[in-house]
């Protein structure tokens, strides 16, 4: 196995053997080179539902203000309820006395013999914002909970070992990319992260100009140079992901589907989807339907 690749397959080993879902929140960027850009964000889903469904505030209060706040006195980590009844796992790595990474793991529900956990009080919804016919959620015992949590610690013992090597205990590891090669890679980071997190409201292209410290002009060329694409074509292909996992996982008419999605007029998202994906919406919905009913 290359060396680089250690962080990835270390990531996936625990994924495939729980059926869980890994997001790692980097304060200082420290994995960014060696992780590609989604690991980084809540990519679940059943959270992408959650927070399309006017959860994204409860979670954003949740996870920066109560439980970053409080890993102090969660240094082993542990498992909780959130506020939309989804059981996750979290567990703290620090470097020396910083926290470094919080390394989430999701998600199941509560299952009968699941009883100990933080429990956040939960959103109201009229249903469910998954669809669960279509993306049922397995459930999780107290046993199987800390068995997984602790497993996430030992990923996360894994990453920083890799992270922070011993010299006689670790390979040597990769020389230093070349400064220009090293700040595109931040650039590329930085502009998909911004347009997945800002991409169901109106951002432009000052915005994220702006992020990149650079006039529009460069940030276009930027943009262009790092990541292959446009502004526009990233920010469509971004919206038209979340509005096809929506149509696929939840029960949202195609209308609230095309606002959650950051599109504001239900006319152009329904031609550009179809030109786009070759069906309407409903048609779109309609074949993930059937398509997991037959067992496609």
């Amino acid at each position: 196995m290359p060396y680089l690749d250690v962080p990835e397959r270390a990531i996936q080993s625990f994924e495939k053997i729980h059926q869980l879902q890994v997001t790692i929140h980097d304060l200082p960027g420290s994995l960014t080179s060696s992780l590609a850009h989604p690991r980084f964000q809540h990519t679940h889903p059943i959270c992408r539902c959650v927070k399309a469904s006017g959860g994204e505030r409860h979670c954003a209060t949740f996870e920066i203000l109560r439980l970053r706040a409080n890993l102090h006195a969660l240094p082993e980590g542990r498992y909780h309820v959130c506020h939309a009844g989804l059981v996750e796992w979290v567990v703290p790595v620090y470097d020396q006395f910083e926290l470094e990474w919080v390394i989430f793991a999701g998600a199941r529900s509560p299952g009968p013999q699941f009883r100990s956990a933080h429990r956040e009080p939960l959103t109201r919804w009229e249903k469910p914002p998954w669809n669960p016919k279509t993306h049922p959620l397995p459930s999780v015992d107290e046993a199987e909970a800390e068995l997984i949590l602790e497993h996430l610690r030992q990923l996360g013992a894994r990453l920083h070992a890799w992270a922070h090597p011993k010299e006689t205990l670790q390979p040597p590891r990769r020389q230093a990319e070349p400064a220009s090669k090293n700040l595109m890679t931040r650039r590329r980071t930085l502009i998909r992260r911004y347009i997945e997190s800002q991409q169901a409201h109106d951002v432009r292209l000052k915005d994220i100009a702006a992020e990149l410290e650079v006039s529009e002009d460069r940030a276009t060329h930027l943009i262009r140079e790092c990541c292959g694409q446009t502004f526009r074509d990233m920010l469509i292909e971004a919206r038209l992901k979340t509005a096809k996992e929506l149509l696929r996982l939840s029960a949202l008419p195609v209308l609230e589907v095309a606002l959650c999605s950051g599109f504001n007029e239900i006319s152009h998202f329904n031609r550009l989807f179809r030109r786009r994906a070759g069906l309407t919406p409903g048609q779109y919905r309609r074949q993930a339907l059937s398509q997991f009913e037959s067992g496609a």
